[in-house]
């Protein structure tokens, strides 16, 4: 299939006064919600051309709305996280990823639902719950120390260090190793000068450091367990009666590599971008922030608006293993369809004045956590986190405001904030 044959079976980013959604450049400042309000109107499906920026050189099928995402999500066997069609590679970035099938977010049933069955021994609601009172504890220092000095960075100060210590904690990361290893991940959340994923020198020394020190840890762990979720996974067994025809008993290696990584990345920075995104519509929005720091009750509702309205991971992809229709696109098999949650969160059919931030919004169906079979395993973690950290906010912090510029991380995949100078009002 030649690109000007799919070009023209649909509308294309001309629609969009020609707005490319693969030069990072465009999400330099945010997520551009103004562009998806017109790709929503457009057309729930559009294909965009390969431009320069492309990765792989390929087109794709952009989705923008809540209704066309929720048909791609829950239908995984036409719409592969692993490959489909032509394509030896497939995975959840624009990128052909070798690590298809390896990756648990990566993966498709039957062996993503063995493998997600086995990890999440280690999330469960009493797991989860015996780590709030060590949350608690260092959300209150950290907030206090802000207060002390009157204002800060909130991603150095809470945003970042809370979900990085929570995940750690979890891992079994020693303490002395966590800021390390979260400088290492970090290079796949922030693309700064470097096209989406792409391999720099820079780049490739952080990633075989955080395979060599994953590598040893894991190794620690297999000889030496302890109560914490990576050694639970690494000695786990898939309890199943056909495993031999889904794969090996137990994590290979390299799956045990991609699990640490995966967990590592989501867990210290989809909360950290959720967390800052939350603060930061508070102190633009004073009198939203008025009407919570005093009402604890809100704090389920506020939750969840903070998760949609920050939607921290922007798209995932999806590639087609048959032809099909969606919305009145004809996808082929072997095309790539990426499905953006962060628009998705804010369609105007699904959700009331959905460019306000509502906390109190009820119901609030958002796709901030996915849907379907690859739902985040870490979701009640990071409600967990947001309400510690709101808690310890609202009980010492009486109002918020900027104190500087905020900068947001050159990314497409991840709508997350780098640096939130704030200032605090004490109460």
């Amino acid at each position: 299939m030649t690109e000007t044959a799919a070009t023209a079976r649909a509308a294309g980013p001309d629609e969009l006064d020609g707005f490319d959604l693969t030069d990072l450049d465009n999400f330099a400042h945010g997520f551009p919600h103004d562009v998806f309000v017109e790709h929503r109107r457009v057309a729930p499906v559009l294909w965009h051309p390969p431009t320069r920026h492309t990765p792989d050189g390929e087109g794709f099928w952009s989705v923008a709305t809540h209704a066309e995402t929720q048909a791609v999500v829950h239908d995984p066997v036409t719409y592969s996280s692993e490959r489909g069609g032509h394509r030896e590679h497939g995975g959840t970035v624009l990128n052909d990823l070798a690590t298809a099938g390896k990756a648990l977010n990566m993966m498709d049933d039957p062996r993503h639902q063995r493998v997600r069955r086995l990890v999440s021994h280690g999330f469960t609601p009493r797991t989860i719950g015996e780590l709030e009172t060590e949350l608690e504890a260092r959300a209150t220092g950290l907030v206090d120390a802000l207060v002390a000095r009157g204002s800060g960075d909130l991603i150095a100060g809470l945003a970042g260090e809370l979900p990085l210590q929570a995940i750690c904690i979890l891992l079994g990361v020693p303490e002395a190793d966590r800021h390390q290893v979260f400088e290492w991940v970090e290079y796949s959340f922030d693309f700064r000068d470097r096209g989406a994923f792409e391999t720099t020198p820079e780049v490739a020394e952080a990633m075989t450091a955080m395979h060599t020190y994953a590598a040893a840890l894991i190794a620690e762990k297999r000889a030496h367990p302890s109560d914490d979720m990576l050694s639970l996974v690494i000695h786990a067994e898939i309890d199943d009666a056909d495993r031999d025809n889904v794969g090996p008993a137990q994590l290979t290696p390299e799956e045990l590599h991609m699990f640490f990584s995966l967990l590592f990345a989501a867990g210290a920075d989809t909360t950290r971008n959720a967390t800052a995104g939350g603060v930061l519509v508070l102190a633009q929005e004073p009198a939203v922030a008025a009407s919570v720091v005093d009402d604890d009750a809100v704090l389920p509702t506020l939750i969840e608006e903070t998760v949609r309205w920050t939607s921290p991971a922007a798209y995932n992809r999806r590639t087609a293993t048959r032809d099909a229709v969606l919305a009145d696109a004809s996808i082929r098999a072997g095309d790539k369809v990426v499905f953006w949650e962060a628009s998705a969160n804010r369609d105007e059919r699904v959700f009331d004045d959905s460019m306000r931030f509502d906390p109190r919004r009820d119901p609030n169906p958002h796709l901030g956590f996915g849907h379907g079979i690859h739902h985040c395993l870490g979701a009640n973690l990071a409600r967990l986190e947001l309400r510690v950290m709101y808690r310890a906010l609202f009980a010492r912090c009486a109002g918020f405001a900027l104190a500087g510029p905020v900068v947001w991380a050159r990314s497409n995949k991840h709508t997350g904030i780098r640096r939130l100078p704030i200032q605090v009002t004490p109460r």
